[in-house]
């Protein structure tokens, strides 16, 4: 495994150079001169406003990663998780989906350490690195061969990383790295923008769950005022009392005093 610091390279065997084939699986059509120019940005932004979801573009972005970096079989892309959200991921198939949960599942790998640190790691043959070991026991059933995991960086707080794989060992090059490290540069923006807005959006749900909650428990506070002579506060406490009695949510409870009423019409 070797790893450099987010505006440092990374030394490659020079055996590596020219090996591996092929190109990102199901990609698409990269255009060179969108990722030379920064135009990735902007597509990026583009493709942020007409997805169906935060998860949707990070799957687009990891499409993008795999048809631009040539030796890349697949790519997953991993999002920190925030106060008001889950870690998030998402992967060009199911072979990186495989290799991406196996990291999850223990909490630690290459890409969520280039994601924590701020640093891109390669591991230039997966089946025999160490620091990584249910990483690379999945590397071994899945027949992977080389992982590149480069963070994305916005104003030097890492938001995620990139995780790409090769098929075969030492199979991704100093080109590889350095086209990886210019895409990360331009897409880290855009998947920030993309994770403030799904952010946005999860605050504005559970916005609206709590006004719900607040006008059933009000009405529910008015029915048994009605029907005890009662002030809204003594009202209130008897809400909040079978809510603990019974460790029901004080919403479903003041829904089950409003349903109650409604089938004694």
């Amino acid at each position: 495994m070797q790893e450099a610091d987010v505006n440092g390279s990374i030394p490659q065997d020079p055996s590596a150079a020219g090996t591996g084939t092929g190109t990102g699986t199901d990609a698409g059509v990269v255009d060179p001169d969108a990722v030379e120019s920064g135009g990735v940005t902007v597509e990026l932004q583009s493709i942020l406003l007409g997805a169906e979801g935060i998860e949707a573009f990070l799957t687009e972005v990891a499409r993008w990663a795999a048809g631009t970096v040539d030796r890349a079989q697949a790519c997953g892309v991993t999002v920190q998780a925030t106060p008001s959200s889950r870690m998030l991921g998402a992967t060009t198939d199911e072979f990186a989906q495989r290799m991406d949960a196996a990291q999850y599942a223990v909490d630690d790998g290459p890409c969520l350490h280039a994601m924590r640190h701020g640093v891109t790691v390669l591991v230039d043959d997966i089946a025999s690195d160490e620091q990584w070991p249910a990483f690379s026991a999945r590397g071994r059933k899945e027949g992977a061969g080389a992982s590149l995991s480069v963070p994305l960086v916005v104003l030097g707080t890492s938001v995620g990383a990139l995780n790409l794989y090769s098929r075969k060992p030492f199979g991704l090059t100093v080109e590889d790295q350095a086209r990886a490290a210019q895409f990360a540069h331009q897409a880290a923006g855009a998947v920030a923008l993309g994770l403030q807005l799904a952010e946005r959006e999860n605050r504005e749900q559970h916005l609206e769950v709590a006004l719900r909650s607040r006008t059933i428990i009000d009405q529910a506070i008015g029915v048994l005022m009605g029907q005890a002579g009662i002030g809204p506060d003594e009202a209130f406490g008897i809400l909040r009392i079978r809510s603990q009695h019974t460790n029901v949510k004080l919403r479903d409870v003041a829904a089950a005093v409003l349903a109650d009423v409604t089938r004694k019409r």
